[in-house]
């Protein structure tokens, strides 16, 4: 031990965003690999996704199937996107904000379709579908910091070691503290070696990258032109990055420690697989009225995460490493498990206005509760019983609608996300507001879409009995979306 660094602190818990037992495998990851984002086509974008009743649109291949079989001629189409995301941090007075921006292929895809003229066969029609559809964006960054004079971070670590031997102090977290001497022993007992009551800067940023895609193999069929029957096998891509840098250092110079800096880093990739059904009915030409059920997704994922410390003492008293240091070029960890996504159901209506417009609805119902992990040797139990505790059941509302002026159309949408947490203060709802315009002529089709998402979530540093102070994060995205194609 090193008696110049003694200074007194206080208990905390376990750090939230990532967890001292390990980098990944929480209730956090369960979240953002079950919700789904507005995307596909620009035309199902510009209408805010509600396209479970429409049909005749790539998207719909992952909203309700059954879309496929309202095809009358087959079509190939594209759709390149560029997303930017804002987040603007308020952290005990402290205000900061951050940009990304992403390029990424929202839809690719082709369908083969038909009419048939066999008299008497009421089957007036068969369709298939093959490609890709963009589900989730998880690109972002931001940074978060301000004056913290009531706790820190390094008690956290104090709570670990409080009943535990030097030799048994956790990989990720505890271990790092004790061997850059962050946290040390005097007559027995632990002592952390910044102190909780002083005035400190706290700081962390954080980027992530990746998102979901899904490549999809759809059948439908057309029955005597009234019911439309579809089924959808999905396989779904997760890829996921972040790395955060987490820092505490006094405003002023009197201490024995000068600061400490903690790296995380963790790479997921994966990949999943469902089936969804759906049918449309039509009882009048005008009206549309849909069902889709999509099963849970089961994935195998597979992370990559390392950690490191860095503690750097006044007067001599030296820098001193432990971890990974090296942006997860070292990885320290890995773990491969797997990963069930809540199921959904889709009930959606339309109503056709000739050749002048239409106005669709779709009201999407899942339950957040119902994710869960699993890993051979390893039950996940603490984990799934926090997924079961802070989440709840909710319902997603999408509105679009069209307005034709041959050969153009003007296309607006809205779509309201319900929280998906209990304590609906931790996030709000998500808003998405979209429009567009279409052009179409001689079977070619270009479109553009606009999607401005707006959400505010509470992001605390670590555990909120000790420290109750969130940063109120305002949350805005907006992405661009152009769908090239033709039909023949």
């Amino acid at each position: 031990m090193k008696p110049w660094i003694y200074i007194s602190g206080t208990f905390l818990t376990l750090i939230m965003a990532f967890p001292l037992k390990s980098l990944g495998q929480n209730e956090d990851d369960a979240l953002r690999y079950a919700q789904t984002h507005i995307s596909g086509t620009a035309r199902s974008a510009a209408m805010g996704g509600a396209f479970g009743a429409l049909g005749s649109d790539f998207s719909s291949l992952s909203i309700n199937p059954a879309g496929l079989g309202l095809y009358r001629r087959s079509e190939f189409s594209f759709s390149p996107a560029i997303t930017g995301n804002s987040i603007e941090s308020n952290y005990l007075g402290g205000k900061y904000k951050d940009d990304k921006y992403q390029f990424h292929v929202s839809n690719l895809g082709m369908v083969m379709a038909g009419e048939r003229d066999a008299k008497g066969d009421k089957w007036k029609g068969l369709g298939f579908g093959f490609g890709y559809n963009r589900l989730a964006n998880f690109s972002n960054r931001y940074i978060i910091q301000g004056n913290n004079a009531s706790s820190s971070l390094t008690d956290v670590y104090l709570a670990e070691a409080k009943s535990l031997d030097p030799s048994s102090f956790p990989t990720f977290g505890t271990d790092m503290a004790w061997n850059t001497y962050l946290i040390d022993t005097l007559k027995g007992e632990y002592f952390s070696a910044m102190p909780a009551n002083i005035s400190k800067i706290q700081r962390k940023s954080i980027e992530k990258s990746g998102g979901i895609g899904e490549t999809v193999l759809s059948f439908a069929g057309n029955y005597n032109n009234q019911l439309f029957i579809g089924a959808t096998v999905g396989f779904q891509k997760i890829r996921y990055w972040e790395e955060s840098n987490y820092s505490e250092a006094p405003t002023t110079d009197t201490f024995a420690i000068k600061g400490f800096t903690v790296n995380n880093y963790l790479n997921t990739d994966g990949n999943g697989v469902n089936i969804k059904f759906g049918l449309i009915y039509m009882p009048i030409p005008f009206v549309r009225i849909g069902a889709a059920f999509h099963s849970p997704t089961y994935f195998n994922l597979h992370d990559n995460f390392s950690s490191g410390m860095t503690t750097s003492f006044n007067n001599g008293g030296g820098t001193f490493n432990a971890g990974s240091n090296s942006n997860g070029g070292d990885d320290k960890g890995s773990f491969d498990y797997s990963y069930y996504s809540p199921m959904r159901t889709v009930g959606s209506l339309a109503f056709i206005f000739g050749q002048t417009g239409l106005l669709s609805v779709d009201y999407e119902l899942m339950d957040y509760r119902d994710a869960r992990f699993r890993a051979s040797g390893y039950s996940f139990m603490e984990q799934n019983n926090s997924i079961r505790d802070k989440y709840r059941a909710t319902g997603n509302l999408r509105v679009g609608t069209e307005i034709r002026f041959n050969p153009f159309s003007l296309r607006l949408g809205y779509a309201l996300y319900g929280s998906p947490f209990k304590d609906q203060s931790l996030m709000s709802s998500k808003q998405h507001i979209s429009g567009g315009i279409g052009y179409r002529h001689d079977g070619l089709f270009i479109d553009l879409a606009y999607v401005r998402t707006m959400f505010q979530e509470k992001y605390y540093l670590y555990n909120s009995y000790f420290n109750p102070n969130p940063s109120i994060n305002q949350i805005t995205s907006g992405s661009i979306m152009l769908t090239i194609g033709t039909k023949f």
